[in-house]
């Protein structure tokens, strides 16, 4: 079955590519649907079996991160060339940030990660140089767990501190509490405190850059937000950093999320010297705009399509 697919797969991408043939037009010749021609193609391109090379003399990736770097005052900024998919964009970021953070880090770094496919495509593939038992990585935020959504923060820093052979505090709590009086309750433990206090500590900080569209916010998908919260922070225009939901001046308005929150706070993430915001695709210019004004980034290593993409929205 799996056979039959695919050679209909290079059926249709030969059709389309080579025979210059229109969607319809294959969908009438091989009597199949119009959408499932599409989705055969765009299965091709994640498959690899086209592979899409553009060739443009125009936009220079080195002269497109000068001008962010510019433009937002950061320290570093990487663009990295976009991939026939979002996750071949990530593994490029991953690649990028493996020499950048290879780079900086020295025997006695305390490095903080938060969560996001990003960031976990970047541990997966993080090569370091040597070992570093003396450096210390942090969690930033605590886990989503529910019966819909599973994305523990605290395997993300698992992987790379082993990859360091380095020391390891993780936060064995979940992203959000519902009630902000027990969080208060819980922070005073002294594991907790311990854990905390590092996030004032930190020298490095490794963090996603979320969406600003709130249905694909992880504080909506695993519930811990009412669907009138959402639709403030829709209203709003807000996007996710560390879990803070934080408006285009990088503010974070909702006070009754911030108190439910556990992890860093933007505060200490501010402070932080070093925080590297990873990011790929058109939909992360408002987030990263966001987490710039606030004062939370300091390098960002992102794609070709993020790039342009912010570069546009600046000069509308």
């Amino acid at each position: 079955m799996q056979g039959e697919k695919r050679k209909l797969m290079i059926q249709v991408a030969k059709l389309y590519y080579y025979g210059h043939m229109t969607q319809e037009e294959i969908s009438k010749m091989l009597g199949i649907s119009r959408s499932k021609v599409s989705r055969l193609l765009l299965e091709a391109e994640q498959k690899n079996i086209v592979r899409i090379t553009i060739s443009d003399p125009y936009f220079n990736r080195q002269d497109a991160a000068d001008y962010i770097k510019e433009k937002f005052g950061l320290a570093h900024v990487i663009v990295v060339p976009s991939g026939n998919s979002l996750s071949a964009s990530k593994t490029n970021i991953a690649e990028a940030a493996t020499d950048f953070v290879n780079s900086i880090i020295t025997d006695h770094s305390k490095i903080g990660i938060s969560w996001g496919t990003t960031l976990n495509t970047f541990v997966n593939a993080y090569k370091p140089l040597r070992s570093y038992p003396k450096a210390t990585v942090v969690q930033l935020v605590g886990g989503v767990y529910n019966s819909g959504l599973h994305m523990d923060a605290s395997e993300v820093a698992r992987t790379l501190a082993a990859k360091l052979q380095s020391r390891l505090s993780i936060l064995q709590l979940p992203m959000f509490m519902r009630n902000p009086e027990l969080k208060e309750l819980i922070l005073k433990e002294p594991e907790t405190a311990s854990h905390f206090k590092l996030f004032d500590e930190l020298d490095i900080a490794l963090v996603g850059i979320g969406s600003y569209n709130y249905k694909e916010s992880v504080v909506y998908k695993a519930n811990y937000i009412t669907e009138d919260d959402a639709r403030q922070i829709d209203r709003l225009g807000l996007c996710d950093i560390c879990g803070h939901q934080i408006d285009s001046l990088g503010n974070e308005p909702i006070e009754s999320l911030r108190n439910r929150l556990f992890g860093i706070s933007l505060e200490s993430l501010k402070r932080t010297p070093m925080v590297i915001g990873m990011c790929a695709g058109k939909d992360r210019a408002q987030s990263v705009r966001s987490g710039v004004n606030g004062g939370y980034l300091k390098a960002l290593i992102i794609d070709e399509i993020a790039a342009i993409t912010l570069m546009e929205s600046e000069e509308d």
